[in-house]
């Protein structure tokens, strides 16, 4: 799942959740969304990336361009796809 998705997904939950609490009058169903919410904030986190690649030989202005030509690109992505592979 992306970013965006998740975003999307974690923001319409909290939305639900103000909107049960507007129109039940009641907080235990907007609590309840909103717990929703940050559990699936919680399960979904972004994975860390593991840097394959050794950046020693690389200076910023390679991992600057190298970030424009790929946009979305991490610098994690960077790091691999420029650096030698670490032994």
């Amino acid at each position: 799942m992306g970013k965006p998705m998740r975003t999307s997904i974690l923001l319409a939950l909290a939305a639900a959740s103000m909107l049960l609490m507007t129109l039940l009058e009641d907080s235990l169903w907007g609590l309840l969304a909103g717990c929703w919410a940050l559990m699936f904030w919680g399960w979904t986190g972004l994975k860390p990336q593991e840097v394959t690649g050794d950046a020693s030989g690389l200076s910023a202005q390679d991992i600057k361009d190298y970030r424009v030509e790929h946009p979305g690109a991490t610098i994690v992505d960077a790091v691999n796809a420029l650096g030698k592979p670490k032994a």
